[in-house]
């Protein structure tokens, strides 16, 4: 198989266009990107990739363009992320709804998330958009702060649905709850204060805690062991902890014995105040 611009302009054979794409989307030279840029955003080329009806039932990992975007991906240099950030300008990249999922995903690359990526991402995280939660989940792949801000303006958007709200700090938010980078989105919401102060709890139960009952279906979200987080990631669970147990009036009592079991397990165990000295509670 050669890198032939021709092929990409007359083969009608899938697999030779896809095969043949695949190489100009591994390649660094910007020259081959804007030939690749120029076919994934013509409807014609995506027509011999897959047949119409393929872009109205197909998943969008079953689409031939998935495997061309993914060899963008896996070759994360700037050539190749300058087409992904292209392509979300792109009428007829985004003509077919199930490449609009596809791109939304593959943009988490983007590190950090460029103004065009942040765009595109909240342009579908609207409250009537049907692709919030691949954004959201694209946001916590990504984890840089300009996508995480955009989280956090989400969380603290009214017209948002709570439901979907609490599906994102329950499932999305939980998976990635070791990071360090979301420790630290968490802080900015909570003690920063950059959501609206009745999310609050239901950050710290994400961070803290989980239940099986937040979930209708036999598939739940399986949070990473505690012990194994970074030390900064632990010096973020010390900080909310501290703040949950001394500033926050908690409407779930016992969400503050599983941010001391929580920190006990990380070796950050926190002291009653009776125990801390003068600087404790008043016992008369």
């Amino acid at each position: 198989m050669k890198k032939d611009p021709n092929i990409l302009r007359d083969s009608t054979d899938p697999r030779e266009l896809i095969d043949t794409a695949r190489l100009f989307a591994a390649s660094a030279d910007q020259a081959d990107q804007a030939v690749l840029m120029q076919h994934l955003g013509s409807p014609a080329f995506l027509a011999k990739l897959d047949p119409a009806e393929a872009y109205e039932v197909y998943q969008p990992h079953q689409l031939g363009a998935a495997r061309i975007v993914k060899t963008l991906m896996d070759n994360d240099a700037p050539p190749q992320r300058g087409t992904l950030v292209g392509l979300t300008v792109s009428q007829g990249f985004n003509s077919y709804d199930p490449l609009i999922e596809l791109l939304i995903h593959a943009l988490a690359v983007d590190k950090p998330a460029s103004g065009s990526t942040i765009a595109y991402w909240e342009k579908y995280l609207n409250a009537e958009s049907v692709y919030g939660d691949n954004v959201v989940w694209a946001i916590f792949l990504n984890q840089s702060l300009p996508a995480l801000e955009l989280f956090e303006r989400a969380m603290n958007d009214p017209a948002q649905d709570d439901e979907y709200k609490y599906d994102w700090l329950r499932d999305k938010m939980l998976r990635k709850r070791n990071e360090t980078t979301v420790l630290e989105c968490c802080e900015r919401m909570v003690i920063g204060g950059s959501i609206d102060e009745g999310w609050h709890e239901p950050v710290i139960e994400a961070v803290f805690d989980w239940q099986p009952g937040w979930y209708g279906s036999c598939r739940k979200p399986t949070p990473e062991m505690r012990i194994a987080a970074p030390d900064a990631s632990k010096d973020c669970l010390e900080r909310l902890g501290r703040h949950t147990v001394e500033n926050m009036e908690l409407v779930n009592p016992s969400l503050e014995v599983k941010v001391r079991m929580a920190l006990k397990e990380i070796g950050r165990e926190l002291e009653d105040k009776e125990d801390e000295g003068e600087g404790g509670k008043d016992e008369t």
